[in-house]
């Protein structure tokens, strides 16, 4: 094979038809690579072949040739090598070496490679990959199509690859929503490949409409370990979980259902028998779990997908919907023939209990029976409420929020209440020098009546932001309001709730809805306040100084715990901000205060 290195005009020049194996070009690298040719031109010639028509194909080098086209150049560098069988070597090669090809690129050029060059081990000595690289590459292009595109998009790690291959072998369509499953959560992806089975338990518990309305159902019915029956979505409710289980199976449902028909019904004697029920979890159990024996037939058969999980756990899912319909046929026949023999055998007992027992035991038998059948139907009357409550997504309406405004009212309500009556208009009176003076409301049937003005404010609310506004209204003025605007006589404090007072959020809200002189005259009193601890620190450091110079002097101090002298700086030690004797004083003095701060810290347990 030989080759010329010469200039080839542009419009003699077209790609290659599937030779090349990338399929996408990024296009912010391609305006990387045109920019660069714009300013150095084509550094590394392209290599093509001649296409017996006065023009050429290219080999190698579509992102420099479409670029070069952007760039809008007439002629470009290239080497033209004669037309043979190492055209798709070359480009493959090439290609894979910059390391820039998605792995779906370069599994379908070693497919391309592999076809035309021969196995996998000729194809990874011929682009100087290892063989088991190769092979792993190969084996992508068993996965769905779908998940290929989120595999070649870089959305999808590519270390979970190689469970989801063996996951599409068994079931493509359970592998496909699976990888749709791990996109929208890549925390889990990170963690998929160790514990596979875990995470596609949870995609079967999933719903996945499809694009007519109908629900896909992927032919993986799991093997049960305690015979609860397989996994279903978790929106499939019990009356339809038998219909789900037919979905599964497709053509094959027809001996199921048949078989399920020949059952007898089982009727419920009101809204909450008890027995019922349990006849009917019984009949689910028996008739549609698959347990480890189930499993090992399915094994054996080849239609049995064993993941790994968490706890050296195995899943296993059986994906042959033929082999399943037969299973489950024969499981439902088995389950018809205990049932009746276990009718058989209750009949013929509760003739001889009536015979044996006299009329008084019988009715206590069937006192205690009917209590019994009592507390079966509470029962199931608080397991039904609990599931509705479970999956129950309450709506943010007027009447919510006034439930809970409602509940914070009866419990804060009043102390803010009062507060509050401090930001409305109130009464006036002025005296003979102009001074004017508010009324504000006094005593308790008055803050009764304010407690009451503002209940009945949360209840006249129609939306629920007029709902929300009037206790928020309520909280924030107890926050903000200022007691210096009342009369001496009258001013008392306005205290916070404990649970409030720490309460970020309605710090939050405070700030932002205070206007800009109550900012300011709080910053003011913030400001003030670090000043008079700050002159506090000062005066407590002056004095510490201060006895420390007379002792260094070799005058004594008085010690502020037992009052005697205290002579040398050797048996003083300093304890809240004073001097004291270094033996028993330092024990004793601001114990008090010491233990009232433990107290306080063991408190909130």
């Amino acid at each position: 094979m030989t080759a010329t290195l010469s200039m080839v005009p542009l419009a003699k020049i077209k790609p290659s038809n599937g030779d090349n194996p990338r399929s996408e070009f990024a296009d912010e690298q391609m305006a990387e690579l045109v920019a660069s040719i714009k300013r150095h031109g084509i550094i590394t010639p392209l290599m093509l072949a001649p296409d017996g028509e006065d023009g050429f194909t290219i080999i190698a080098g579509e992102r420099r040739y479409r670029a070069a086209k952007a760039a809008k150049l007439r002629q470009v560098p290239a080497q033209v090598r004669e037309a043979d069988g190492e055209a798709l070597t070359l480009a493959v090669a090439e290609n894979v070496i910059r390391a820039d090809l998605s792995p779906i690129e370069e599994a379908r050029a070693y497919r391309r490679l592999a076809d035309e060059q021969g196995g996998a081990a000729k194809v990874a000595r011929l682009v100087g990959k290892s063989e088991r690289l190769v092979g792993e590459r190969l084996d992508l292009l068993r996965l769905p199509e779908p998940t290929q595109e989120l595999l070649a998009a870089r959305r999808l790690p590519l270390a979970c690859a190689p469970p989801l291959v063996r996951i599409a072998e068994a079931e493509p369509l359970l592998a496909e929503l699976t990888a749709a499953w791990l996109v929208e959560r890549p925390s889990y992806a990170a963690v998929f490949p160790s514990d596979p089975g875990e995470f596609v338990d949870d995609v079967l518990r999933a719903d996945w409409p499809n694009a007519d309305g109908s629900r896909l159902q992927p032919v993986a019915y799991s093997v049960s370990e305690f015979g609860g029956g397989p996994i279903l979505p978790t929106t499939v409710h019990d009356e339809y979980a038998v219909a789900a289980v037919l979905a599964k199976l497709g053509a094959h449902v027809e001996a199921v259902a048949a078989a399920l028909a020949g059952l007898p019904e089982i009727t419920h004697a009101s809204e909450h028998d008890w027995s019922a029920r349990q006849a009917e979890g019984r009949r689910w159990r028996e008739c549609f779990s698959l347990l480890d024996a189930d499993a090992d037939a399915a094994r054996a058969y080849g239609c049995l997908l064993e993941l790994s999980g968490r706890n050296g756990r195995s899943h296993g899912y059986v994906t042959d919907p033929e082999w399943l319909a037969d299973r489950l046929a024969g499981k439902i026949a088995t389950h018809a023939g205990a049932a009746a023999e276990r009718r058989s055998r209750e009949s013929d007992e509760g003739s001889r209990v009536a015979s044996a027992d006299d009329p008084e035991k019988e009715a206590r038998r069937q006192e205690r029976q009917r209590q019994y059948e009592e507390r079966v139907s509470a029962r199931a009357r608080n397991l039904d409420l609990g599931a509705v409550l479970a999956t129950w997504q309450p709506k943010l309406d007027a009447e919510a929020v006034k439930l809970l405004g409602s509940l914070v009212l009866h419990e804060q309500g009043k102390a803010a209440a009062w507060a509050y009556r401090l930001c409305t208009e109130q009464p006036t009176t002025e005296n003979k020098q102009g001074k004017v003076s508010v009324r504000y409301p006094r005593g308790a049937d008055a803050e009764k009546q304010l407690h009451g003005d503002a209940l009945d404010a949360l209840t006249r609310a129609r939306t629920p932001e007029d709902a929300l506004a009037v206790v928020l209204r309520l909280l924030v003025a107890q926050r903000l309001v200022d007691t210096g605007g009342l009369p001496n006589a009258d001013r008392q404090g306005v205290y916070e709730p404990r649970e409030l007072a720490g309460s970020p959020t309605l710090d939050k809200l405070a700030r932002r809805v205070a206007p800009a002189s109550v900012k300011q005259h709080r910053a003011a009193q913030e400001a003030e306040r670090e000043q008079r601890e700050q002159a506090w620190r000062d005066e407590q450091a002056a004095r510490l100084q201060e006895q420390r110079a007379k002792l260094a002097a070799g005058e004594h101090v008085r010690c502020a715990c037992c009052l005697e002298a205290i002579d040398s700086t050797e048996d003083a030690t300093e304890k809240d901000g004073t001097l004291v004797h270094a033996a028993d004083c330092r024990q004793q003095w601001g114990s008090a205060n010491d233990e009232a701060d433990d107290d306080s810290e063991e408190a909130p347990e």
